[in-house]
């Protein structure tokens, strides 16, 4: 085996013709550090997609690669976006920049690696056709806001998250019974879809996937794209990232958290701009927002202590998304007769072998062999999107979530037999 390897390595490398690599998956998992090894075997420029690190400042918080650590690898997207603008940069206008600066990459005879956790951001570089486009969203200056999107947040602003549901409910159905009434943000994208171009989501939708063999919209935009999606077993990322947020307590977290107040502190209150999305800061504004001789008193060091906890706690719940993202929007991709990604997941679960395997991975694809995940064998079902994202309520609970499997796991939870059985029991009463 290892004498093959070693030929292998000898072997001279058949380049592919324009390819583009992808390094995503769950936070924790060493993506910058295998980026910035791809990038330095192949020749190649890192681009960020990671939404929290868009922001100038925040750098411990946000957990950014130092310059030590990219060890001289250019890399874009980061740091680019003011955190006292609110938050009009969206997906639409990553993209767009994004796809220029792999052009520019190639023209220098670069490789672009794609490298972050924001899995959204990433699909919509890795397909075509995935985004339904509004005169808004073709907007890529983060700087400014057209004013029919200012006037439209500001006529909704003192409107419930439950009335907007309402509204759509009216106008799309379909589209409506795919959204939490509390997803804010989804259900006003779905009424400014309508606004704008006259047409349903819901219709949208479905003309993007009528001519595809899968229920996703979107072909594949580059025909060299490799996607190594990077997880680890739970107990041990959970672990990590507990271990991660003490680091960047003793490389300073709190002084930096006290400067960015100190600089925006009259933006940070308002969820509407977008740094406020950041897990590391949200977590801590109650501390933030003490008398600065506070800070350091019992009740201080209380609330600080439960801003890392809940960073601890916002950190795993975000893993998890991303782990459900990778096989509820990537690996069921796999259905049909279309070209797909090379996809392989990387488990990091031992950090002394994430760089090496992941270069094996990397050398493979690059000398021709196309890689898929076998998910004959999965024991958990990948569902499709209605089931994924239908819209359920609970009448005994008196709560509603998105998706059949988070149903499942409610129906079958103690909480829901528990309010089960005392409406039973209140029905045999009367």
């Amino acid at each position: 085996m290892i004498f093959r390897k070693f030929l292998n390595f000898l072997k001279p490398y058949k380049m592919r013709t324009d390819p583009i690599i992808f390094v995503i998956g769950c936070t924790g998992t060493g993506k910058s550090d295998l980026g910035v090894a791809i990038a330095k075997k192949y020749g190649g420029e890192v681009i960020s997609v990671d939404s929290m690190q868009f922001y100038k400042g925040l750098d411990i918080a946000t957990n950014k690669i130092t310059e030590e650590e990219s060890e001289g690898i250019q890399h874009h997207m980061m740091s680019f976006l003011n955190p006292s603008e609110s938050s009009s940069y969206n997906v639409h206008s990553f993209r767009e920049v994004t796809l220029d600066l792999i052009k520019k990459i190639r023209a220098r005879s670069k490789i672009p690696v794609i490298v972050g956790g924001t899995t959204y951001y990433a699909e919509s570089v890795l397909y075509e056709n995935n985004l339904i486009e509004t005169n808004t969203s073709d907007d890529v200056d983060s700087k400014s806001r057209t004013s029919s999107e200012s006037s439209s947040e500001d006529t909704e602003e003192g409107i419930s998250n439950q009335e907007l549901w309402d509204e759509l409910k009216k106008i799309d159905e379909k589209s409506a019974l795919l959204l939490h009434p509390n997803n804010r943000y989804r259900v006003q994208r779905a009424l400014q879809i309508f606004r704008e171009t006259g047409i349903r989501k819901s219709e949208l939708v479905e003309k993007q996937k009528s001519d595809e063999t899968v229920d996703l919209g979107g072909r594949l935009r580059f025909d060299n794209s490799l996607v190594i999606f990077m997880d680890a077993t739970p107990e041990v990322l959970e672990e990590r990232l507990d271990g991660r947020v003490d680091k960047m307590i003793k490389l300073g977290l709190k002084n930096e958290l006290i400067e960015f107040y100190n600089e925006h502190a009259e933006y940070i209150n308002h969820s509407k701009y977008g740094v406020m999305q950041c897990i590391g800061l949200k977590e801590f504004v109650p501390w933030l927002n003490l008398d600065p001789s506070e800070r350091d008193t019992l009740n201080g060091d209380k609330l600080f202590k439960q801003g890392c906890d809940d960073v601890k706690l916002h950190t795993r719940q975000y893993a998890r998304r991303q782990r459900r993202w990778y096989r509820s929007r990537l690996l069921k991709r796999s259905d049909g007769d279309r070209k797909m990604a090379s996809t392989k997941m990387l488990d990091t679960s031992d950090k002394y072998r994430i760089i090496s395997d992941g270069m094996d991975i990397v050398d493979q694809w690059m000398n021709g062999i196309d890689l898929f995940e076998d998910i004959s064998t999965d024991t958990n079902p990948i569902l499709k999107g209605s089931d994924a994202n239908i819209l359920l309520n609970c009448e005994i609970c008196n709560i509603s979530m998105t998706g059949k499997d988070n149903w499942q796991k409610h129906i079958d939870g103690k909480k829901h037999k528990h309010h089960a059985k005392q409406k039973k029991l209140a029905e045999t009463r009367t």
